[in-house]
């Protein structure tokens, strides 16, 4: 008997596979990045099709197969395209972020704290339309490598880092006055990765 596992997850990309297959790259909230198939998902009676587009947001249940994951059910909660259907920058920032996560994230690895960091931008951009975009992204980053490990804090960066789930416009009014730094900080922490 298989065990099954339900997790909130962003779908960062997919590829067709077969006939009506997809495999996909998600972040979960329990699993970390994995990879997943769904069977049949391409064909119009999928009941799955509609839950499983790409940037989307979905409660998913997923079985672990002998050598793959597999998604048997998917529920949708909401889409980045969508959600930024007439705000182009705002989901230029989030096709931006999850490929620096798939570019980051290791693997099947839970990291809950990095997953509400994400959903928590997505859910703050979502909801003040045009509010320091570009500070909102600075952050965001800012996050995605301290809490992976690729940033040492700075002391002016203790207001952005000291509660990574936290938005508010405040938050962004502060990171806008280190803004020069924070993006030489994000540039060296990346070439350092190596990745």
């Amino acid at each position: 008997m298989y065990h099954l596992y339900h997790t909130e997850a962003f779908i960062l990309s997919s590829a067709n596979r077969a006939e009506a297959n997809k495999t996909f790259t998600l972040f979960t909230r329990e699993l970390g990045l994995i990879v997943a198939t769904a069977t049949s998902v391409r064909e119009e009676r999928s009941k799955l099709r509609l839950a499983l587009q790409d940037f989307s947001l979905a409660e998913l249940t997923l079985v672990r197969g002998k050598n793959i994951w597999r998604v048997t059910n998917a529920a949708h909660i909401d889409n980045v395209w969508s959600a930024f259907c007439n705000r182009k920058s705002e989901a230029l920032i989030f096709a931006r972020i999850f490929r620096l996560l798939r570019r980051l994230l290791a693997g099947e690895e839970k990291n809950e704290q990095l997953f509400l960091t994400v959903k928590e931008a997505f859910c703050f951009l979502k909801s003040h339309a045009g509010k320091a975009v570009h500070e909102a992204e600075v952050v965001l980053v800012l996050r995605i490598l301290f809490l992976l490990g690729y940033l040492a804090p700075r002391g002016e960066f203790e207001s952005l880092l000291s509660d990574v789930e936290l938005w508010n416009e405040s938050l962004l009014t502060s990171a806008r006055a280190f803004r020069a730094l924070a993006l030489a900080d994000i540039n060296q922490s990346l070439k350092a990765s190596q990745l």
